[in-house]
């Protein structure tokens, strides 16, 4: 019995993902082709070749405006965004956002305490490498995975997925990618730990999609962006 209303639900996840994949195509398309130029930069380049590559360029311009922008991915941010669509009746999304920040964030915080990798100010300390940014770098350990770089793609996701046209999805997801960028231009992070957050991000914003919709359905009144 309990066999059977296992098979059931599993049956019901399958075609629930299936759905989000329809109705999200060209979001999910786009994600992947983003992930596989990552991981092809993973593979061909070492982690130092991999993070010089993308920095070519560094201009004050630029500093100005990854500086700030990288707060995309910070935890206020994405709290603040979910206050602000709760109070203006959107409160489905908002507690899409608030499960989907919560679970990716747990997770993340559970592989820094258990990986201890060093961020690329520590680990290139001995070579010639001069982008680093004063009072904006830091210099210790707790790399990987990359936490706003989870957090944009948790909310970029949790957004593509409610918003009607999904034209707005495709934004979503580029404001997400370059929010990862950001975190390897300031020096925070390597191609790996962005990457990975990218994926935690992506599949906490989906699980909680899934599994959380019919409770939040039942206590509030579905809605989109």
């Amino acid at each position: 019995m309990r066999f059977v209303l296992l098979l059931k639900i599993l049956l019901l996840k399958n075609m629930a993902i299936r759905s989000l994949y329809k109705q999200n195509r060209y979001f999910f398309l786009s994600y992947f082709i983003l992930l596989i130029l990552g991981i092809f930069i993973l593979i061909t380049y070492s982690k130092t070749d991999g993070f010089i590559l993308m920095n070519p360029l560094h201009y004050q311009a630029l500093d100005y405006f990854f500086i700030p922008y990288t707060y995309l991915g910070d935890g206020l941010f994405v709290i603040a965004l979910a206050i602000v669509l709760f109070f203006s009746k959107k409160r489905y999304l908002s507690l899409m956002i608030i499960s989907s920040y919560a679970l990716s964030g747990i997770i993340v915080q559970v592989l820094k305490f258990f990986i201890d990798e060093a961020r690329p100010a520590y680990y290139l300390a001995k070579t010639n490498y001069s982008y680093f940014i004063d009072g904006v770098t830091l210099h210790n350990l707790h790399s990987f995975p990359s936490g706003h770089s989870t957090s944009a793609f948790a909310l970029a996701a949790t957004l593509g997925f409610a918003v009607k046209n999904k034209n707005y999805s495709i934004f979503f997801l580029l404001m997400a990618a370059l929010v990862a960028y950001s975190r390897i231009y300031l020096g925070q992070h390597f191609m790996n730990d962005v990457l990975a957050g990218s994926v935690i991000g992506m599949l906490s914003a989906i699980f909680c999609w899934i599994c959380l919709e019919k409770f939040f359905k039942k206590i509030l009144k579905p809605d989109t962006v």
